[in-house]
C-alpha cells in the first residue's frame, strides 16, 4: 500500500466503523475541529509537516451533535470552507474527485454517528498519513 492518509471513524459500541482513503477536504475539516477541541495547538508531531493538523499518535477528535451538524453542512456544500491548500499524503491534488466520491459514504457515517451518540456511545476521528 503506498503512502497516504488513512482516516478511520468510529464508535464506542464497537458495532461498526467507517474508512477513507485520501479524502483530503474531510481531513482539513477535522483537523480544524480536533485543533479547535485541543485549545487551538497544532499536532504533537511538530515535524515539519505539523502545521497539517493531527496525525497518528495524537488523540482522537470526539465528534458531538454540533461537529456532525457543521460536518453535515460541509458534506451539502462540497466542503467549499474545507479546501486543502496542501497535503500531498492527503490526496491533496485530487479532492475535488475525492468529495464526489465519498458525498453518499460521508452522510451515511454522519447519520450513523448520529445514531450512535442518540445511543450514549462515544464517536471518534482518526487518522494516519
Amino acid at each position: 500500500k503506498d503512502m497516504g492518509l488513512d482516516q478511520t471513524m468510529m464508535s464506542s459500541s464497537g458495532q461498526k466503523e467507517y474508512d477513507w482513503r485520501k479524502h483530503a477536504r474531510l481531513q482539513q475539516f477535522m483537523s480544524r475541529k480536533w485543533r479547535e477541541q485541543n485549545g487551538g495547538k497544532e499536532s504533537d508531531d511538530s515535524g515539519a509537516l505539523g502545521h497539517l493538523g493531527f496525525n497518528a499518535g495524537d488523540k482522537p477528535l470526539i465528534l458531538n451533535r454540533e461537529l456532525l451538524d457543521e460536518w453535515e453542512k460541509q458534506i451539502q456544500e462540497g466542503y467549499y470552507s474545507s479546501f486543502a491548500p496542501d497535503g500531498f499524503f492527503w490526496g491533496q491534488q485530487f479532492q475535488e474527485e475525492s468529495v464526489k466520491e465519498y458525498k453518499k459514504q460521508d452522510q451515511e457515517a454522519c447519520d450513523w454517528a448520529r445514531t450512535q451518540l442518540d445511543a450514549g456511545h462515544q464517536i471518534r476521528y482518526t487518522c494516519s498519513w
